[in-house]
C-alpha cells in the first residue's frame, strides 16, 4: 500500500527476521541427524558444490520441502547480494552436507558465518532487524577438524557481491542518501544525492530517497509486471463490483425475499461492492494521482503520512471494508 513506509525489501526482511527467530533460537553443532543421506531437492541449493544432505537439518526442519519454504524467506537478501557466500552459508544450515562416513550433518565453519554477518547485518540493521538468532555464529564449529567437521568458504577469489545483471529485478530503494564521507557531492539544488539518482528522488521532509513516479522508471517491478497487475486487478475488481452490485440491487428491489440466514450474504455483497471501489478509483483516476506526490517538480511515490487525500481514502476503504 502506498501509505505504508516499508518498501518491498523491508517487508520481506521483517518476515524473514520474525519467522526465523521463532523457528529455532540456536544451532546445535553436536546435533546428530537420524535420517540417511538424500539428494538435495531444494532449488536454491542445487548448485553449491555438494548434492547430498540429511534431514532433519540444523534448523529443525523435518523435510526438504519445509526447509525450502523457510529458505525462500531469505531470497530477497540473497538477491540483494550483500555477500557472495551468503547462499552457500544458508544452504549449509538448511541443507547441510551429508556423507555416509559421518553421522553428523556438516555445516559451515564459524569464519564463514562471521564474514557473511559482517557484510549482511548492516543491511538488516537499516530496517531495524537484528541478526537472526537462528544464525548465531558462536554455535558453529571454529575450524574443520576430524572431531568437528565443518565447511570452509568456497575459494571463489572474492568476497564482494556479484555484479547485478540486467535480467535481475529492479534495484531496491535506498534507505537514505549516502553520507558526506562516502559521497560529499550534492546535486544542483544542494541536496544530498541518492545512490540511484535516475530512479530515486531525495525528499527533504522525510529525509529519505523515494522512488520516482514515472511510467518508464522501474524500481519495484518491471514494466511487464506492472502492466500485468494493472490488467489483472482491473478485470477482477470490475467483475467483483458487477456481481456484488447485482446482488445488492436484487435485494433492494424486493427486501422481503431475503430473510435469515440468507440476509448476511447481502451484507457481504455490500462490503465487496465497496471494497472493489477502492481498486476502481485507482483504475479510473490513475495511479499517479493516488500514490504520487510532487517535490520541486519531481513526482515521487508517497512513503508515509497524509500527503495524498486519494491515497488515504483508498487505504481506508481497503483496510476497513476489506475481508
Amino acid at each position: 500500500m502506498c501509505c505504508v513506509k516499508l518498501t518491498l525489501l523491508s517487508a520481506l526482511l521483517l518476515m524473514l527476521g520474525s519467522s526465523c527467530a521463532s523457528a529455532i533460537s540456536s544451532i546445535d553443532p553436536d546435533w546428530s541427524g537420524e535420517g540417511r543421506c538424500q539428494h538435495i531437492s531444494i532449488p536454491q541449493c542445487k548448485d553449491i558444490g555438494y548434492n547430498m544432505t540429511r534431514m532433519p537439518n540444523l534448523m529443525g526442519h523435518d523435510d526438504q520441502k519445509e526447509a525450502a519454504i523457510k529458505l525462500q524467506e531469505f531470497a530477497t537478501l540473497i538477491q540483494y547480494g550483500c555477500h557472495s557466500h551468503l547462499k552457500f552459508f544458508l544452504c549449509s544450515l538448511f541443507a547441510p552436507m551429508c556423507t555416509e562416513q559421518v553421522s553428523n550433518p556438516i555445516p559451515a565453519c564459524r569464519a564463514m558465518c562471521e564474514q557473511v554477518k559482517l557484510k549482511c547485518s548492516p543491511v538488516l540493521e537499516q530496517f531495524q532487524i537484528p541478526w537472526p538468532k537462528s544464525l548465531d555464529c558462536s554455535r558453529l564449529p571454529t575450524k574443520n577438524d576430524p572431531n568437528n567437521l565443518c565447511m570452509e568458504a568456497p575459494n571463489n577469489g572474492s568476497d564482494e557481491p556479484p555484479k547485478v545483471s540486467h535480467t535481475q529485478p529492479p534495484d531496491f530503494r535506498p534507505q537514505r542518501p549516502l553520507g558526506g564521507q562516502e559521497l560529499p557531492l550534492k546535486d544542483s539544488s544542494g541536496r544530498p544525492p541518492c545512490t540511484k539518482s535516475g530512479k530515486f528522488h531525495f525528499v527533504e521532509k522525510s529525509e529519505s530517497c523515494a522512488p520516482k513516479c514515472y511510467p518508464k522508471v522501474d524500481v519495484y517491478w518491471s514494466q511487464g509486471d506492472k502492466q500485468f497487475s494493472l490488467v489483472w486487478m482491473a478485470i477482477w475488481s470490475i467483475l467483483c463490483f458487477v456481481s456484488s452490485a447485482f446482488t445488492v440491487l436484487t435485494f433492494l428491489i424486493d427486501p422481503q425475499r431475503f430473510k435469515y440466514p440468507e440476509r448476511p450474504i447481502i451484507f457481504l455483497s455490500m462490503s465487496y461492492c465497496v471494497y472493489s471501489v477502492g481498486y476502481l478509483i485507482r483504475l479510473f483516476v490513475g495511479a499517479d494521482r493516488i500514490a504520487c506526490d510532487r517535490d520541486n517538480g519531481v513526482q515521487y511515490i508517497i512513503q508515509e503520512g497524509l500527503e495524498s487525500t486519494g491515497c488515504t481514502i483508498v487505504f481506508l476503504i481497503l483496510q476497513e471494508v476489506g475481508p
